[in-house]
This record gives structure tokens, sequence and C-alpha cells, in this order.
């Protein structure tokens, strides 16, 4: 029997911890990501608020979280990533609590800005903390549950916050989901040591480390791999938007399927690539070239969009080919986020991946004005053909060479991973 035979159970246990840990913090992410339109109704009704004002509000947050989320990828490698983690889950279900008690479009404003900055962290630290606490072998896996439980905070909270504010009132939505964040926060703080974190406060280094440290920074941030991959999470999201946000009108007006018969088509496309993430999960961990995974993956989906487009087809068959394509985009999110891990050299998996995952937000940004430019001004099809456009070049831009990215230290800010 070896060694890591006999230590095997113990690491489980210590994964499965940190793991859940994790995840319940990637939960609430998601959860106060979606509970803010799920309120728009309550502040049009009660606060009068109009829904301009409120989409100028959603856009404000993304927007914040986006530019706040390359900073703290900066904070983990240097201060460490369990407090900065808690730091902005701390933030953000604050700020989200105190929304209960906003009176005016300007509060409210304030608070979102600062849930969106607390928000920022999660990307940058869960990953350094996973990379640095789970058993190597179950990386893969790790991120696709860390990745599920985003997509279960997503699912959860239009229910939650519609049912609760109309029992009650969206004040007490806001507070009842504000005191659950409370408590994940005193579970992960009277946990804090099962979480590996080896980042410590970077001593005072003179002009010429700094300096030294800051053109290597620069360097890896601009460095063929880590462009490419900004470039790939800007593709997939882009190509993703025009399927789950513009193709319920898009169907309608090509093929003249009822709105409902659409709306269930999406649902079943969000649906199981959410499922898809898990068997991503075991699929990443069990393959070495992430790449050319993600890109068989890409090359399916774009046979079934092509399908989708060209042959009008029966209500079941459409649901299907759907489902189908929310498999394709899933079931690649483990190994996008392995391919991250290893184009990070040690010491800056939190900027990294902060910068990096920054690609979502600006394709999450650029896709409603394309697409509704798109559906304005061009027959339905279109969007289909965006959506493909744009996984072709995810394919082209995982499939390009990005050269050897030396393993190694970027500045001695302390961080290991």
């Amino acid at each position: 029997m070896t060694d890591s035979t006999i230590e095997d159970p113990q690491a489980t246990r210590s994964d499965v911890k940190v793991l859940t840990l994790i995840s319940a913090g990637h939960f609430l992410s998601h959860y106060f990501m979606l509970a803010l339109p799920a309120l728009f109704i309550f502040f049009n009704k009660d606060l009068g608020i109009s829904y301009t004002l409120l989409g100028v509000m959603l856009t404000t947050r993304y927007v914040g979280t986006g530019v706040a989320q390359i900073a703290a990828g900066f904070m983990v490698d240097r201060f460490g990533a369990k407090m900065i983690l808690m730091a902005g889950i701390i933030l953000m279900v604050t700020a989200m609590g105190l929304m209960a008690f906003a009176s005016n479009y300007y509060v409210l404003m304030l608070l979102v800005i600062l849930a969106g900055v607390g928000d920022a962290v999660f990307h940058p630290a869960d990953y350094a903390i996973l990379s640095s606490s789970i058993s190597e072998k179950r990386m893969g896996r790790s991120f696709s549950v860390h990745t599920f439980a985003g997509h279960l905070g997503f699912a959860a909270a239009p229910a939650v916050i519609v049912f609760v504010s109309t029992v009650w009132d969206w004040r007490t939505a806001l507070l009842i989901s504000a005191g659950v964040g409370f408590a994940i926060i005193f579970v992960m703080l009277t946990q804090w040591s099962s979480l590996n974190d080896s980042a410590t406060k970077a001593k005072k280094k003179d002009t010429s480390e700094n300096s030294e440290e800051d053109a290597t920074t620069k360097q890896l941030l601009t460095s063929r791999p880590v462009l490419l991959l900004f470039a790939f999470f800007v593709m997939t999201s882009l190509a993703g938007s025009g399927l789950h946000s513009f193709s319920i009108p898009a169907l309608h007006a090509l093929h003249g399927t009822s709105v409902v018969d659409a709306g269930f088509a999406v649902g079943g496309y969000m649906l199981i690539s959410s499922f898809a993430v898990l068997c991503g999960g075991w699929i990443a961990d069990n393959i070495t070239r992430q790449d050319r995974f993600a890109a068989m993956a890409y090359a399916a989906s774009i046979f079934v969009v092509g399908m989708i487009v060209w042959m009008p087809m029966h209500y079941a068959l459409l649901v299907f080919l759907f489902g189908l394509a929310g498999f394709c985009h899933g079931v690649v999110r483990p190994a996008r986020d392995m391919m991250v891990r290893e184009v990070a050299p040690k010491g800056s998996t939190g900027r990294v991946f902060g910068f990096i995952f920054t690609g979502q937000n600006v394709g999450g940004g650029l896709a409603p004005i394309l697409l509704g430019g798109l559906m304005d001004h061009y027959p339905p099809q279109y969007i289909f053909y965006f959506c493909i456009g744009f996984m072709i070049l995810c394919i082209l831009t995982i499939l390009a060479p990005r050269g050897p990215m030396k393993k190694t230290s970027v500045a001695p800010t302390g961080a290991g991973e």
C-alpha cells in the first residue's frame, strides 16, 4: 500500500471541506447577481424608478465588477486570497442587506456599486485557494463543482426573491438573503484554517524592486498565452449570449416557433449546460489536451446551431438540439479553467485569473448592444450566425500556438500556490 493510498481518505475529506466552503461563497456571488434583476419590478413599483435607470444601474454593477476584478487579482497575489475573499464577500453581503433600507435611486446605485466591487474578488480568490488547497488529481472536478454552485445561485435567486417578495415584501427578501450570506461568512471564518493560502503581505521593497515587479507583471499579462485566453473568454461570452438571450425572439421570427416553445428550448439549454459542467470536470481530470477537447466541443456546437438555423423542425427536436448545444458549452468550462491555471506561473494565480475572467465582462457588456442591433436591423438568422462566428473564433483562439509559459514566480510577492 502506497503512502498516497493511506493519505487519500484524509485528503478527500479536506478537498470536500474546502470545495464546499468556496462553492458556498460562489453560490452567493451568482445569487446576488441575479437577485437585482428579480427586484426590478418591485423597485419600479415602490420607488418609482424607471426600467431605463434600473438598466443603467445593472450595467454599472457589471462594469464595476469587471474593473475591480483585475485589481482584486493583484491584491490576492500580494495580500493573500483568504483575506481578499472575506473582505469582498462581507462587502457584497453587507451592501445587499443595506439595500433593504434604501429609499431612492442614488442610495441604491451606491450600494449596487459596492456590491459589484465586493463580487469582483471571487474568481481570482476562489481559483487561487482551490489551486493551492485541492489535490491535483481532483482539480478539474473541483473547478466543475465550483462553477456548478454558481449556476445553482443563478437558478435560486429569481425563485426565492420573487416568492419572498410576494409573500412579504422585497425588503424582507433582501434581509433574509443577507442573513443567509452572513451565516455562510460565519462558517467560512470558523473553518479559516482549512483553506490553504500561503500568500502573505509582501515586505516593503525598494523602488527598483517595485519597478521590476511592475515590468514583470506587465510582461505576464501581455504575453501571448494570457492574451489568447483573455480573447477566448470574450468570444465564449459573446457566443453564449446569443443563444441564451436572443434565441426566443429569433426563433419566433425565423421559424414561427411559439414564445413558450422557444422559452422551453432556451431553458433546456441553460439547465443541461449547468449539469454538463460536472461531467466536464471528470473529463478535465482525465485528459491532457484541454484545448483540443474544447475545440471539438465548440465544433459540435457549431454543427448543432447550424441545424437550428437551416432546418425547420418539430418542437421536441428543437429542445433536444438546444440541450445538446448547452451540453457542448457547459462541458468545456472546467477545461477552460484548467487552461488558465496552466498559464499562471507560481505566485500569479490571482492576477492571471482576475485578468482573464474580465474577458467575460467585456463580452457580456458588448453582446446586448451587438445582438440588439442585429435583431433590429437584420434577419433573425443573423443572431445564430453571430453565435457560429464567435464559436469559430473560439476554436481558432484556443488552437493558436501559445508558446511556452515558464512556471516560475512572477515576483517576490509572497504568494505561493
